[in-house]
């Protein structure tokens, strides 16, 4: 539920209002062209919208999903807990977001602020699925520590890997942008 929420609220309504500021930068040059997700830049329909909306709930709902799973790998002061799974989660999601062929990122100007604010709608979505989630479920034992501590520290490890790999990415496809 909990991701479904983070979804709505990040991606839907987030993602629309990162698509209204990004179209209003860069009007009239991008004004009718397709973006990369099939969306007419400059055009705002209802039906459009509703399908946003939709589509990030469901996303939203499924990264909840994941969120649970992992939740008991987070380790630290609580801050730390709070900060490194939307830190992570950003840079995995953002790495799959942001791509340097296409229109979405080449032809929309600035294009760091474009990455930016694409980046802030996983950064948003995780927040808000962290705070919900710990809220909701509380802090009570994980699969992951029922088993021997060597395991989940792997599976920590994996996840930092990922998330590095990620953060090459990101930084990849921005160099090639720029």
């Amino acid at each position: 539920m909990a991701g479904g929420v983070a979804g709505l609220v990040a991606g839907g309504v987030g993602g629309r209002l990162i698509m209204l500021a990004l179209a209003r930068m860069n009007h009239p040059r991008a004004t009718g062209v397709l973006s990369d997700d099939g969306f007419v830049m400059g055009q705002f329909t209802l039906a459009g919208t509703v399908n946003l909306m939709l589509v990030c709930t469901v996303i939203g709902a499924i990264g909840g999903l994941v969120w649970v799973a992992i939740r008991g790998l987070r380790f630290g002061p609580v801050w730390w807990r709070r900060v490194s799974v939307p830190l992570g989660a950003t840079l995995v999601i953002g790495s799959m977001m942001v791509h340097s062929d296409g229109v979405d990122f080449t032809l929309l100007d600035p294009p760091l602020v474009a990455v930016a604010l694409v980046l802030c709608i996983p950064l948003l979505a995780t927040v808000l699925v962290t705070w919900l989630g710990d809220r909701w479920i509380g802090s009570d034992q994980t699969v992951w520590q029922r088993m021997p501590a060597v395991v989940a520290w792997i599976a920590r490890g994996a996840l930092a890997l990922f998330a590095g790999w990620a953060l090459v990415d990101i930084a990849t496809k921005v160099s090639q942008i720029l």
